[in-house]
């Protein structure tokens, strides 16, 4: 199933919007270790997504505990066309996949880095699980780029 990327007017549908980019990279990086292109690549591949996955979890969690007194809290200055992710691999050898996932990566940092930027006033400590999010997004795109040679 196709994430869907809603626009980002407030905290509420920032959070549905980090939900649907590790639901997608995830699903990316499971369709990647599956593709035989990658195969030398497929447990490394694999690994990332499920953190990609327990990321899902920690947002769901997060959302659940600690937002409603933000959650409408208008939100200015990200756009949804900003952070569009690729949403299929679009190449058949690895270098080209793992390129594209590296980039997803990328994007993934520069999202969490706006939000952050944007949380620090609304909820204590978002603001640090966001740049930590940042860090793992920018060590999961060196080891693609790595991998992809």
């Amino acid at each position: 199933m196709a994430a869907e990327f809603p626009e980002i007017a407030s905290f509420g549908t920032l959070c549905k919007y980090a939900l649907a980019l590790d639901t997608n990279a995830a699903d990316l990086l499971e369709q990647a270790a599956a593709h035989g292109a990658c195969a030398a690549h497929q447990a490394a591949l694999s690994a990332m997504a499920q953190k990609h996955t327990r990321r899902v979890k920690d947002l769901e969690r997060l959302a659940r505990e600690r937002l409603n007194e933000v959650i409408l809290q208008p939100l200015a200055g990200m756009s949804r066309e900003e952070y569009l992710p690729l949403t299929a691999l679009g190449s058949d050898d690895a270098a080209g996949i793992l390129t594209a996932l590296a980039g997803l990566e990328r994007l993934s940092a520069r999202f969490y880095g706006d939000a952050a930027e944007r949380a620090v006033n609304l909820l204590g400590g978002l603001d640090r699980t966001f740049k930590r999010f940042v860090q793992e997004d920018l060590k999961r795109a060196q080891s693609l780029k790595a991998l992809a040679g």
